[in-house]
Order: C-alpha cells, then structure tokens, then sequence
C-alpha cells in the first residue's frame, strides 16, 4: 500500500488517507486507553495548546483533567458506540484558562480526544436560533431543484463561506454542481462535471462515515503525533482534524481557496452527494457550529428522501387511477389487445420516455420503443425479480444486465411500475440512450491543476 502523502496523480486512489499519522493544527488530539484512561498517544502541540505541560505518554487524564470531565467522556462514548460517530462535548474546562469543544469517539479499543477552542457563548446560541427556521423553509419546500437552492443559500447565508454549492454523485460516482450560491465576484461552478476519479472510493467511504470535514486553512503545516512504542497507525477515519491529502491541499491552493468544508448528504445508508464550502482565506468553523451545521444537514437530507419518495408515489397512483379508468372503459369490449394497443398512448405523458409497454393478463402491448419479441418475457421475469410491488428502475440496462445488449441497442434505461401482486401485471417505461457533451472540470481520464469540490 502506498504511504500517506507519497502518492502522485496517478496513484492517490491507493493513498491511505484514514492514517495519516498526523492533524490540522487548529486543534489539538490524545488518545487514552479505555479502562484506565492512560495516555497512549497526542498531538505535538497538545501540552501547549491545552497549557498542560504535565500532558506526557503514560499520564493518566483522571488525574489531569479530573472525575468530573472524565465521567462525561464516558458517556459520550456510551453513545459513541451506539451512533457510530463522533459525539461533541462542548465548553469543557481541559485548560488552565480556556475551555475546549471536544469531539469523542472509540477506534480499535482506544479513547480518541479531540479538542478544539470553544466558540463565544453567543456565537453557538445564533446558529441554534437560525435553525429552527432554516429547517422550516426546507419543509415547505417541496420541489428538488429548488429545494437545492434554498439550501445553498441559507447555508452560506448561515456559515458566510465565499462559495456554497450541492454536488450531487451519479451512478458511476462523477458528479455535477447542481445549485450554488457564491460571492459576485466569483466565477461560477453550476452546472459544471467533475470525474469519478476526482474523489476516490476510499474518500467517498470516509465521507459517508464522517458527515463533516473542514480544512482551515490549506497552507497549514501538519501537527505529528507522539505515540507509545509498538502501537498501530491511528485510524483517522471519524476524525475531525484528520490531515488534508497534499494533493488535495495542492489542487486547492491552485485554486486560490484557501478554506473548505464539506458536508455529507447520505440517503438510505449511501452519498448522495456533499454540500461542499469554499472560502478564500483561512476559516475555521467551530465545533458547537459543525454540531448545528450537521443537524441541518441530515433534515436536508430526510426532505430529499421526502420530495424522492413522493414523487415516486405520485406517479403510481396517477398510472394506477388511468389504468383503472382504462380497463373500467373495457368492461364491454370483445378484443381486448386491441382496446389496449389504442389505449395505451394514454399512459405515456405520465413520464417523460421514449415507449411504454403493458403486461397485462400473460400479453405484452407496447407503444413506441419497446423489447423486441423474443425478449419480453425475459423483461416480465426481471420485474418479477426486481420491482415485485415495488417501483424499479434501471439508467443503464446493458450494464446491469448485459444479455439485453444481444437483443437491443435502443433500450437504455427503464422504470417499472406493479400494476398488481396478483396476477403480475406491471407497467414498462423505456427510455433511448442520451447522447450528451458535457464539459468536464477535469477529463474523466487525466488529472489536471484543476481544484475538486469537495476534499479527501
């Protein structure tokens, strides 16, 4: 495996990110063992930044800290473990003269600290009270495309980052900007393309597991661990200080931003896409502030979940209220094939497509594109196994089941709708191949000087 910051443009798909044996310096790290809360492991500047100078491997943090900070550690990591995710402790007294936000978790059996200055009082209390209306307006907000927007600007309006945009992942992980909200000056990024390869698999997985990751600033000088002889590279994954990639830092400094973070946007257990943040000089967001930043974001995402899952339910109840009409019409007629070939141009506006085909009583009716004959059922088997009584589809058919690809070349993409369980009876809206320039920010298949959206 190659070493954490010895890779080029041509490798950093293999650079292990999640150990990179060093922070950010904005704040500061040390690890303890479970049961006695020993010292095992800390940042450089930890002794310094925390005014602790008897802060030293072997040390015991009940003694250093006391009882009380110690016992609310323990609970924070009770519901660690439960959450799988960092919990925030905030305005803790580890300081002689300073309080600290701390972010706690557990990795391989080891107490990870993380300790950042505390935000003002005052600070924190405005981004709690700017919440409860931000989630409203997302609430009422009932159109993706829009829902988007909103986003983007009440985001910046709330974090005052130069630039703001929602990137959302395609199946193949390239992704599109698909709303912004950005200083005039700037330059804009709507609409651009950014290639799978621009955030590798290993960064998408810490993404999906760590909902925010922040960068101060880019020019920062990594801060090293000190740590007990024998024991294995610290696993950053969940870590809030993590250090940046100096690729990445390098793409973004060529960029002229000198400040990122992105937030993560997870549906179903998977990235959907990121809210992803640029600021032109160096930034640090305090931890009480992520706290809210997070919360926002995950209500964001259950809307999406709203606005998708509706949207899909609109549709079947609009193709099931027509085939209802349809064959309640039919009642009287005799050739019943021949009603539904006249028929069933009606039921093609419901969604944008290129064909539509009924399965209906063992019979296969079509109108436009449809699957050849000697394919068809061969489809009906795959909406039995696929859609059942549920809404199926599929944008990339000769990818996901390569044998249609001997049959057709029309057939891209399908969607799948249940007419009812019993007998199987389904509704089949085919879609041609899109053929499409887009104008990548990097091509797909070399790295350019180009920054990414988001950061590994």
């Amino acid at each position: 495996m190659a070493e954490f910051g010895q890779v080029d443009l041509t490798s950093c798909d293999r650079e292990p990110i999640h150990v990179p044996g060093s922070i950010q310096p904005h704040g500061c790290l040390v690890t303890c063992t479970m049961s006695e809360f020993t010292v095992l492991r800390h940042s450089a500047n930890a002794p310094l930044m925390l005014d602790r100078d008897d802060l030293k491997l072997g040390c015991n943090l009940i003694e250093l800290f006391g009882p009380d900070i110690v016992h609310d550690i323990r609970n924070a990591l009770t519901l660690s473990v439960t959450q799988r995710r960092p919990v925030f402790l905030l305005n803790q007294g580890l300081g002689l003269e300073s309080n600290f936000d701390l972010a706690v978790h557990m990795v391989d059996g080891e107490v990870v600290l993380e300790c950042e200055p505390a935000a003002p009082t005052q600070r924190a209390t405005k981004f709690l009270t700017q919440l409860h209306g931000m989630m409203d307006r997302v609430r009422k907000t009932t159109d993706i495309a829009r829902l988007f927007d909103v986003v983007t600007m009440l985001m910046r309006g709330l974090l005052d980052y130069d630039r703001v945009m929602v990137y959302r992942f395609a199946d193949d992980w390239s992704g599109k900007v698909v709303s912004e909200a950005r200083a005039l000056s700037l330059e804009s990024f709507l609409g651009q393309h950014f290639p799978s390869a621009d955030i590798p698999a290993q960064a998408r997985e810490l993404y999906r597991r760590s909902p925010i990751r922040m960068i101060a600033d880019v020019l920062y000088t990594p801060v090293p661990l000190v740590e007990t002889e024998g024991l294995t590279p610290l696993d950053m994954s969940l870590g809030q200080l993590r250090s940046v990639s100096p690729i990445h830092c390098e793409y973004l400094t060529n960029m002229g931003v000198r400040a990122s973070m992105s937030i993560s946007i997870v549906i179903d257990g998977a990235l959907w896409g990121m809210i992803a943040c640029h600021h032109y000089s160096p930034r640090a967001l305090p931890i009480a502030e992520r706290a809210v930043v997070q919360m926002f974001s995950e209500f964001f995402a259950l809307q999406i979940i709203v606005i998708l899952k509706t949207t899909r339910l609109q549709v079947a109840e609009r193709t099931h209220g027509l085939i209802e009409s349809v064959l309640r019409n039919a009642a009287s007629v005799s050739d019943m094939p021949a009603y539904l070939r006249g028929q069933i141009s009606r039921l093609a506006p419901l969604i944008q497509s290129d064909g539509i085909a009924i399965w209906i009583d063992n019979e296969w009716t079509g109108h436009g594109i449809s699957a050849p004959k000697d394919v068809q059922r061969e489809f009906v088997e795959l909406a039995r196994k696929k859609a059942g009584t549920q809404i199926w589809q599929s944008d990339h058919l000769v990818k996901d089941h390569p044998w249609i690809a001997a049959h057709t070349a029309d057939l891209a993409g399908v969607l799948i709708i249940p007419i009812s369980p019993q007998p199987e009876n389904y509704v089949f809206l085919f879609r041609r191949e899109i053929v499409q320039t887009i104008n990548w920010v990097v091509t797909p298949t070399r790295h350019t000087n180009m920054a990414r959206t988001a950061h590994v």
